[in-house]
């Protein structure tokens, strides 16, 4: 087999193999340590797919059963749903997030807002350029933030010329869904009454 590491010799880093017999017992401990780590974390990773993967289509032909049998929908498998148990103690919901995009007419949008704050702010205030053009700052991999960029849609502008009417529909136009993901989310009130999540993330364990 390419690449296999002959018996008695471990590959460092830089891809030269050295003899077991050459390395020092503390690296050798840790070397097993992290190999047993990281095999554990894997297992661990695919028994909380499969985990979630039974729990969301347990809760999907429950909420199935519910539209056939009384015609409820409680949004479906891309919508969002809560569960509660009937003291309301436990809950479980299940929500599903859009991963979006946004097109190449994004340039016109920028080229008709800068157009507006050239007018806004000729001789005046140039804070509010400052603070619109930080929403089309990129991120360290050069992406820009949508959320951010649609954000601007909230914003109660008026503007005679219609070219920030304009911009803000080419912004929402240029919107396309790129993929989405579902999360199945738990909580459980505690002897307060609060509602808190129970984590399954082990950095917050």
């Amino acid at each position: 087999m390419m690449n296999e590491v002959p018996e008695g010799y471990l590959k460092d880093g830089k891809g030269n193999l050295v003899a077991v017999a050459n390395v020092k017992a503390t690296d050798l401990i840790k070397d097993e340590f992290v190999k047993k780590a990281i095999k554990c974390a894997e297992d661990m990773q695919t028994q909380l797919a499969e985990f979630k993967l039974a729990l969301m289509a347990e809760a999907d032909d429950f909420i199935e059963l519910l539209a056939q049998e009384h015609g409820v929908n409680l949004g479906g498998k891309k919508g969002n749903v809560t569960l509660r148990t009937f003291d309301s103690q436990l809950k479980v919901t299940l929500q599903t997030q859009e991963r979006i995009e946004l097109g190449p007419e994004l340039a016109l949008a920028k080229q008709l807002i800068d157009q507006c704050l050239d007018e806004w702010t000729e001789g005046g205030n140039q804070n509010i350029r400052a603070i619109v053009s930080n929403v089309f700052n990129t991120d360290k991999q050069g992406s820009l933030n949508p959320q951010r960029i649609l954000g601007l849609r909230k914003l109660e502008i008026s503007d005679d010329s219609g070219k920030w009417t304009k911009a803000m529909n080419i912004i929402a136009e240029s919107v396309g869904v790129v993929d989405s993901c579902r999360f199945i989310r738990f909580y459980k009130q505690d002897d307060k009454g609060i509602e808190q999540p129970i984590s399954l993330d082990i950095a917050k364990l």
